[in-house]
């Protein structure tokens, strides 16, 4: 009896190793998921949702005419301005709405730039970018430095790449690179050629390549806000045009995707003029609008979401406000009474700073919402 026991066993090992060979076997030969934990969301599955209603208005009369704002510190306003003004940037107090600092003039000499725009993302540090896209120049600054000589003097300056897309983000790295986005990649290889949406790239060289050199243009339907999150330094993106954010590793390798919450499928369609490529558009007349915007705390994002087929300049739609921690858990859906761009947390993450404007025809006016 107990070699019949043993027989048995053996004869059920024999089985199970067979299947576990077999199993592996089959493994190697399926195609591999390359990208794990994938989500499709939908807004019932944020843990909360709020509406923010009644915002306090920041009033301040000496405005020029501001293209947008950022809160540093929880005390000082940063506000870059039209190319149209004296000065294209400058800085106010926030508890007595006073001007710190009026900088920057137009022009292409020491101390001037030809167009101005912001990267501030964060109360991590003094530190911001100022990007130049006539001379497609970057510039970094310190907070304490331009209150101190209330003159622009970078930290340091380079000119960026041709082929990175202006109207998204630079996430610098060192000294001697920085990541972008590329204005001539597009997720249809019908319009695209080129295999990723984001390079690693020198700082100060370009590869010459112009529009001569692709056969579509594509900046006005790709795009994507870019960042990295703190604690991993993993690079996250939110696409602008799509309901896509996407996380890569330090190879820039796709390795997650978190999708929704409309799930939109944009078609895309080549349009004729005078120029020397096609531009591409949308198809049926749709203009997708996703995710405008952000902010990051050392915890926590916030992204902003417009999530229209169809953007009407002249009625600007109310966004929503997605707080997500950095594992991609979905914490908070924040429903707004209105059109907002320009978003800044304070450091207790219990106050939004925001612009907002019911047309593109309208000066924006500042205003502070409570979380």
């Amino acid at each position: 009896l107990v070699g019949s026991e043993m027989c048995i066993r053996d004869s059920m090992k024999t089985k199970n190793l067979i299947a576990v060979i077999a199993a592996a076997l089959l493994s190697s030969c399926m195609p591999q998921k390359e990208v794990a934990g994938d989500v499709s969301f939908s807004r019932e599955d944020f843990q909360t949702t709020k509406e923010l209603s009644n915002p306090q208005e920041i009033a301040i009369d000496s405005l020029l005419n501001p293209a947008g704002f950022r809160v540093m510190n929880d005390s000082v306003l940063v506000v870059v301005n039209q190319p149209n003004c004296e000065f294209l940037l400058e800085l106010y107090s926030l508890n007595t709405l006073q001007p710190l600092a009026q900088l920057i003039t137009k022009g292409n000499g020491p101390g001037e730039m030809f167009s101005c725009a912001l990267g501030l993302h964060s109360n991590a540090s003094d530190n911001f970018y100022l990007q130049d896209s006539n001379s497609k120049t970057c510039y970094i600054v310190d907070l304490k430095t331009l209150l101190n000589s209330r003159k622009f003097v970078p930290d340091e300056q380079f000119r960026y790449s041709s082929e990175v897309l202006p109207t998204s983000d630079l996430c610098l790295l060192d000294d001697n690179r920085y990541i972008g986005y590329h204005m001539w990649y597009l997720d249809d290889k019908q319009f695209s050629k080129v295999d990723s949406p984001l390079g690693y790239y020198q700082k100060g060289e370009d590869s010459g390549k112009g529009m001569d050199d692709f056969p579509f243009f594509v900046a006005s339907v790709n795009g994507a806000r870019l960042f990295k999150n703190p604690q991993t330094q993993e690079l996250w993106t939110a696409d602008m045009h799509r309901d896509a954010i996407r996380i890569y590793n330090d190879s820039l390798k796709q390795i997650r995707e978190l999708v929704g919450p409309d799930h939109f499928s944009p078609e895309y369609t080549r349009r004729q003029i005078d120029a020397p490529v096609a531009f591409v558009t949308f198809a049926d007349e749709c203009d997708y609008h996703a995710y405008t915007d952000y902010y990051i705390t050392d915890k926590h994002i916030y992204l902003v979401y417009e999530g229209n087929k169809h953007f009407d300049m002249k009625n600007l739609s109310p966004v929503e406000i997605f707080k997500l921690d950095f594992d991609g858990n979905l914490l908070c859906n924040y429903k707004l009474d209105r059109y907002v761009y320009s978003i800044s947390i304070n450091r207790k993450e219990d106050t939004l700073y925001c612009a907002s404007r019911p047309s593109v025809m309208e000066p924006p006016v500042i205003l502070k919402y409570k979380l």
